[in-house]
This record gives C-alpha cells, structure tokens and sequence, in this order.
C-alpha cells in the first residue's frame, strides 16, 4: 500500500495528505512514537489550564490520550480536510471540547499570545525535507506564526528526528530570538521491538518563548540521564550530542545484525557527571557461526595501544583466541577511578548487553574476559602544552603485576603513546662501616634505559650492523627525540657513537630531560632546530655522517602517513642524505602508514636513490624499518654471516651492559630482507 510519498515536496500539499488519510482510514498513524511514550516530556511542560494548539495532527491518537489523561483544551489543526472530518466524526460525541480545524499552519488566524503550548509531533520534519530556499521559508512562515501565538512563557514542543538539516534551521532561528531551547531524548517501542529495518531516534525539543534581554547567555540544556537536565555552554555542543544519541542508535540497530568481517563498530560510554568517556568499546563480529555468543573483553589500563586491542587485525586475532561470534572489547579511559574488575563488570553488565547479537538468549550469562585480575593502575605525573603538539599527558601506568612505566601522550592522539620507560628502582648505595658494607635503602625510580618500549626501536638499532664496524668512532644524526628513549639507550651501549639528536619541539626536549632522563653531554648533543634544515646545512657545509636516522611523526595525517612527515622522503631530501652518508654510512627510516601503496611508492623512492635497501616490516604494528647505503648489496658488510655475527656482537654488548634489556637485536632481525627492485616489497 503506497502511504509515504514518492517526492518529498508532496508533503506540503493537502491533496497528498487527503489521500493518504483516505487509504489509511481509522488506523491512527503515529510518526514518532505514541502517548506512552511521550507522556512524561508531556505532561512535565503542560498543564491542564493551558491552552494546547496541535499542529498537523493527522490521525494520531496522542490528542485522544492527553485529552483522556486531563489535557482538554485541545485545538488541533491540519491541512487535509479529509482527515479533520474523520477526526471530528470520531470525538464528537466522547470528547466534545476537542476542536479540530482544517487551517495551514503557516497562515493561521488565530490572535496574538492566544496558546500556551504548541505541539508539534513529526509536522516540522515533514515540512523541512530539505534546505532548499523555498522549503526553509516556508517553515520560516509557521516559526513566525508560532512565535505570534503563543503567549510570553509559552512553550513549543517540536517531537522531531533532529536530523542535520533540521537542527540547523531550528536552532539557529530560536537561538536568534533569544528563546531557551532544551531537548529530551524520547525512547519508543518500536526502536526497542522492530529490527527489521533502520530507524532515527526521536527527540522531544522544548522552547520557551522568552523576552529578549541585551547581553543574556544563551540557555541550551539537554536531558540524557533520566531527568537529570545539563546546561551547555554553547548551541555547537548541543548539536553534537545529539548526533552521539542518533549515533548510538543506529549502532544499536546495526549490531542486529552481524558485522561485515572489514568492519568493526566503536562507542563511548560516560557517566552523567563527566565529558570524559568512562568506557571505550569496540564490537568484532567473526565471519564463523559460533557455539559461544557473546562475551566482553576487559582491557587492563595501559594495555589499551597494543597491537592485540588498538588495530582491526589485532582484534580479530583476540576474536578468534576468545572463540566468541560477538567480541565487545572495552578499553578504560584516563581521568576515571576504577576499583576492581568485578566493579566493573557490575557497572557493564546491564548496558553491554544492548550491543548482544540478535541470537543471544536474553538471559544468558555473559562471560567477561580479561588478562588475569589486574586491571592495571594509572599514576598522573605531569601535564603540560607544547605550542606545536598541543596539550600532552606524563602518566606512569602499573602493568604485570607491579611494573611501572611511564609515557607520554599526546592529547590530540591519546590512544598513541609517543614514548615509554620502564621504570626502576635507583641502584642501592652502599656504604663501609667498620669494614662492612651496608645497603642503604632504594632512592626514588628511575628510567631504565636498557629498555626499548617498540620493537621498531629495536629494529632501526639493529640497522648499526650494516656498518663495517661499532669498534670505532662512529657519527650520527638522528632526526625526532621524542622521549629520549632511542638516544638514550645507543649511549649507553655504544660508548665510540656520537649523536646530533635534532628535534623541532623545545617542550619535547625539556619532556625527555625533566621526565625521561634524558642528559645530553659531548657524545649526545641535542638541537632544538627543523630536521630538514639541519641536514642540509650538514651537507652545505661538506660534512658526512656514519648513520642518518629519521624517527619524525606527521602532524598530517590528510595524506596517509604517520611516519615521517612527506618532506622527508621528497627524492630531493634522499638525494641530500645520500650526500651526506660517509662511504660506509647508513640511512635508516622509521616508516609507519596503513595504506600500502604509500609504502610502496617510499620505498621506491629510495630504491631509486641509493645502492642498496633492505627493510624489517613489524607485523604486529604499520611501522616499517628501512635500510639504505650508497654501497652496492654486494658488499662484503651485507653479506649473511657478516651480519649474523654483527647481530650476535651486539646483542653481547648490549647484555654486558643491561642484564634485563628487552632488547634482541638478532632476534629482531630474523625478519630483514633485501630490495632488488621495488617489486620485491611484499608486506
């Protein structure tokens, strides 16, 4: 039966309402949700002295209901004549001060401040179809009506959908008159029954008409949690959380059915008294039918940047582990306290199961997984801005059972950890007492510099082995500090290497040397300077380096790449670095983007500029180390054994230094392979 218009314009003219009534007949038509579901926000705002004007009231019973619940002094208005006919021959007799009136409701007559509220329940979404100059004007028209009806602290219920193009034309036309605008959230039964198709939630807009007064805020407030009503700061913060509600519905919706295996859907959930979420989670879905469900993965704090929680790829490999048709893996956001893992689980038990898969009994115990009982500890240690990264996060994080590590985040990636130490306890001092040594007691932590937070890390150290030699005096430049981590580790390991650390950030630098002990001396010089800058002028001045290591993050993220900024791998900058690698130096790139044929087209670059190019590609993360020199692969220094045995020399060395490094350089490097053409890169 053809009951909704095939052209949107159809909605304003009476001859489409007049045949749609006619083929409905005396089945009321409710658009957004009926009585039950609308009484609450109806009955807080209206009382049974006001008087209520309904416009293009339909066929709905929602005036039937208010009229039988103690709202009756009723006029409802609509512009089909059909449907007041019906409407008046089916209350006469039951309901005789209920008025129903065939009137436009953009030309209405009755006199100035007349009603006290004006409902309307779907009219504004069927009229506003579009944002078309002749389709905004005429809403404007009935805006302008309403505005003349309704008395000095009237109000005007808009029942609405909210889409985009109407929040905007009815917000900016309400907030221009001054007039206080709150929203309610109205939850029906069919979004709760009926999954057989897609569906906006519905929204309950309430708008005080108010006397403007020069200089006075603009009172926006929205009801999400019950009846606990917030006032914004401003209109813009409305608009988006109401596009987080429609969000979370439509979510809702399509977790009845199962995820496509390319897709994975993300949520926050907050609590009433914090913008902050308290919970992030993601929801995977196996291509598999499985005997098991449903369960929810708790994350352990800290643990959320893991390849295993924080990628698609590492998601569906804890999926598939788990053994579950429906994952949900929840990550806990900093700035919230949380007790236990039980108190968790008790907190999400209720809620998670809105996301179950249609199959999932409703009853049914939901298993919640985690990494053993520790849910991990977060310790805030400092905070700052840096005038080119924004605001950033030192945080010490307990894991394992007790270790601490401390990172820094910036607030603008927070689910990226720029760096990480390992924290220790400071050596114990020991003093002579009557020949007797005794220990004193621990200081305060320290970083361990012996350990290495990524394996890319490892990866470019294990680079060094493409040198003839680490016996003597070796020169390197190495572009972004971040932490301090990799300088830090290379000087204590390699006493003959000599680093130009360069770093574009001065925060950055006071970060790695107050929080990550960072200390800069003859072997470790640190430039707060342009990476590119600097290089250049290295080589304008005929100076040449052993080792060339580019570790810089884009702030670019419109071009597909994380690692390094595009000007750094322009075929004019290998070219200079190529000029200033010494005979034997060695280029090594940190290179980290998911789309691969970005990756490609790099490391065709660099095959195009140097000699040989060799790469280590981490599978558990997007970074890529590569490898290059201006010798020829030939070179006795990359044949096999040679590296093998500088790979073992290393490790060795690093051993003889820190007992319980994380580091294993030979290890690491079982995955190096070499380039002979750029069609030889298999990721």
């Amino acid at each position: 039966m053809d009951l909704l218009p095939i052209c949107h314009t159809e909605f304003s003219h009476p001859d489409y309402w007049d045949r749609f009534f006619k083929k409905r007949g005396k089945i009321p038509f409710e658009w957004y949700g009926e009585y039950p579901q609308l009484h609450g926000v109806i009955h807080k705002y209206i009382t049974p002295s006001n008087t209520v004007l309904v416009v293009g009231c339909g066929n709905s019973a929602l005036s039937e209901n208010m009229y039988d619940n103690g709202l009756q002094n009723l006029t409802n208005i609509d512009i089909s004549d059909v449907v007041i006919q019906q409407m008046t021959d089916r209350h006469r007799s039951r309901r005789p001060n209920m008025k129903f009136q065939k009137v436009d409701v953009t030309q209405m007559t009755y006199s100035d401040g007349y009603f006290h509220v004006v409902l309307d329940k779907g009219t504004l979404d069927a009229l506003l179809v579009s944002e078309e100059p002749n389709v905004v004007n005429n809403v404007k028209a009935m805006f302008a009506q309403v505005t003349r009806c309704l008395r000095l602290g009237g109000r005007y219920i808009v029942i609405s959908l909210l889409q985009d193009h109407v929040q905007k034309v009815l917000l900016n036309h309400f907030t221009q008159l001054g007039w206080p605008i709150r929203i309610h959230r109205i939850y029906t039964d069919h979004e709760e029954s009926d999954h057989s198709s897609l569906s906006m939630p519905v929204f309950a807009v309430v708008i005080t008409k108010f006397k403007s007064l020069p200089n006075m805020p603009q009172i926006v407030e929205v009801c999400r949690f019950e009846d606990r009503i917030d006032r914004l700061e401003d209109i813009k913060y409305l608009s988006i959380i109401v596009k987080d509600m429609q969000y979370y519905h439509i979510v809702r919706q399509q977790l009845n059915k199962r995820l496509p295996g390319d897709q994975q859907v993300s949520l926050e959930l907050h609590t009433s008294d914090s913008e902050i979420p308290r919970y992030n989670l993601t929801v995977v879905d196996s291509p598999e039918n499985m005997e098991n469900k449903f369960a929810i993965f708790i994350v352990p704090q800290g643990r959320e940047t893991e390849w295993l929680f924080s990628t698609d790829k590492g998601r569906l490999h804890l999926l598939e582990s788990a053994g579950f048709q429906r994952l949900v893996v929840v990550t806990l956001s900093r700035g919230h306290n949380y007790e236990s893992l039980d108190a968790i689980k008790a907190e999400l038990s209720s809620k998670v199961m809105e996301l179950a898969p249609k199959d999932c009994p409703t009853r049914a115990q939901i298993p919640f997984l985690s990494i053993g009982e520790d849910i991990g500890k977060r310790f805030p240690v400092a905070q700052g801005r840096s005038d080119l990264s924004g605001e950033y996060l030192i945080e010490d994080v307990e894991l394992n059972g007790g270790q601490l590590f401390r990172r820094l985040v910036f607030l603008a990636s927070k689910n990226v950890v720029q760096s990480e130490a390992r924290m220790a306890e400071a050596r114990k001092k020991k003093k002579r007492k009557q020949n007797k040594e005794i220990e004193c007691s621990p200081g305060k932590l320290r970083v361990d510099k012996g350990y290495l937070h990524s394996d890319y890390l490892t990866a470019m150290i294990g680079g060094f082995s493409f040198l003839p030699s680490l016996d003597c005096p070796i020169s390197g430049v190495l572009v972004g500090l971040g932490g301090g981590s990799c300088p830090s580790f290379v000087h204590g390991a390699f006493p003959q290497i000599r680093f130009d650390v360069v770093e574009l950030d001065p925060s950055v630098v006071d970060i790695a040397q107050n929080w990550f002990d960072l200390m800069p001396d003859e072997r470790l010089k640190v430039h707060i300077a342009d990476g590119l800058d600097f290089v250049r002028e290295l080589v304008s001045s005929g100076e040449h380096r052993d080792l060339v290591v580019l570790d810089v993050d884009s702030k670019d993220h419109t071009v597909g790449l994380n690692c390094p900024p595009l000007a750094f791998v322009e075929l004019e900058f290998l070219n200079t670095i190529s000029k200033l690698l010494s005979e034997d130096g060695v280029f090594i790139l940190n290179l980290a983007s998911r789309d691969e044929s970005i990756k490609k087209d790099i490391i065709h670059r660099i095959r195009s500029t140097f000699s040989m190019c060799a790469y280590v590609c981490l599978q558990e993360d997007i970074n890529t180390v590569v490898y290059s020199s201006n010798k020829s692969v030939s070179d006795a220094c990359f044949h096999s054994n040679n590296l093998q045995d500088m790979f073992h020399k290393m490790d060795t060395v690093i051993k003889s230094v820190w007992k319980d490094t994380n580091v294993e350089i030979q290890e690491m490097m079982t995955s190096l392979k070499f380039l002979d053409n750029c069609d030889d890169f298999g990721l």
